[in-house]
């Protein structure tokens, strides 16, 4: 086994990654370009590692190197001496830090994880002190290297399943829930002013328009003890141009006061992120729950088996039919 430890913003893209990153099936969200911009946006350094059996690249791990030492509002510079390896995907709470490709097995998974662990604590050195895995599924930790030290559970991951048409959803949900979202939408399409497209995203929205869309909402909710810094242009603009992002675009004549941004898939799209103006400021009450029926409608017409709502507003999204999937974090000291 082979353990390759990569900072994205200073390290070029190994080669084979995004033909790697394809295979696995996963998102544009660990493109090379958006990993980079990501990284240089962070508060704690970003370490990509690249696991191969011999010369096959197998699978990936991102992690963020948190030190000792918070640092409020700040980008990442040097590496501290000690601190936890926190593995999490990049820019996205829906989606795990590891994945593999073409290794089914879950021993060999636990034997590529181990060789991870083992090279990363070579690599930083003794004031290391273990490993946090967050978005750890139920039966999963038993994969993971290692005597787990303690298991912390976290928001659990909102996952509806695509029904037959948007009527049979309406019909489903519980009390008024289905006659209100069917009466708002209705409601907001016949608004004169306001323009509702859904659509690849690069044909609806730009990169600066969605990255300011998603700082103002980012700002309004960020922690204020450890706040972290909005995701910059170059990645919107990465995100945006890609073919692999569907967006729900509202707009009051040019200008847009609502986006939801969606990382497409062939069976289970993610609902990346939601930005809106308030009514206040140009926006329109209800268009949050808006942007899922447009959701729905598409995962409908496009024949997705579900959509993944993400993390966050956990009774909202049951509320809306979704099943909630347990999740946590599990620290494991090395």
């Amino acid at each position: 086994m082979r353990l390759e430890l990569l900072d994205p913003r200073h390290d070029p893209e190994p080669p084979g990654w995004e033909k790697l990153r394809r295979a696995a099936g996963q998102y544009v969200t660990w493109r090379y370009d958006l990993l980079r911009a990501y990284a240089w946006a962070a508060q704690a350094p970003v370490l990509l590692a690249v696991l191969s059996e011999g010369d096959v690249a197998v699978g990936a791990v991102s992690a963020s190197l948190r030190g000792v030492r918070p640092r409020r509002g700040s980008y990442a510079s040097g590496r501290d001496v000690a601190g936890v390896v926190d593995v999490h995907a990049p820019g996205n709470r829906s989606l795990k830090g590891w994945w593999f490709t073409g290794v089914p097995e879950p021993e060999r998974r636990r034997e590529l994880l181990r060789a991870y662990v083992r090279g990363v604590r070579q690599a930083l050195g003794p004031g290391w002190r273990g490993v946090l895995w967050r978005e750890v599924s139920p039966g999963e930790a038993a994969q993971l290297p290692g005597v787990v030290k303690a298991r912390l559970p976290t928001a659990p991951l909102a996952r509806l399943a695509t029904p037959s048409g948007i009527d049979e959803w309406y019909a489903r949900l519980h009390g008024t829930r289905g006659a209100s979202l069917r009466s708002w939408a209705r409601r907001l399409a016949a608004d004169s002013r306001l323009s509702i497209r859904v659509g690849p995203a690069r044909d609806l929205v730009t990169g600066a328009e969605a990255c300011a869309l998603r700082a103002r909402n980012d700002l309004k909710y960020r922690n204020r003890l450890f706040p972290l810094a909005p995701l910059p242009l170059p990645y919107f603009d990465g995100l945006v141009g890609s073919d692999e992002v569907v967006a729900v675009a509202y707009r009051d004549g040019g200008r847009l006061v609502g986006l939801c941004l969606t990382l497409d898939h062939r069976t289970w799209p993610i609902c990346l992120s939601w930005g809106g103006l308030p009514p206040g400021d140009g926006g329109r009450k209800h268009l949050y729950f808006d942007f899922y029926v447009r959701m729905v409608e598409w995962a409908v017409e496009t024949g997705k088996a579900g959509l993944v709502l993400g993390k966050g507003k956990a009774d909202i999204k049951r509320s809306l039919g979704a099943d909630l999937v347990p999740s946590s974090a599990i620290a494991v000291p090395f």
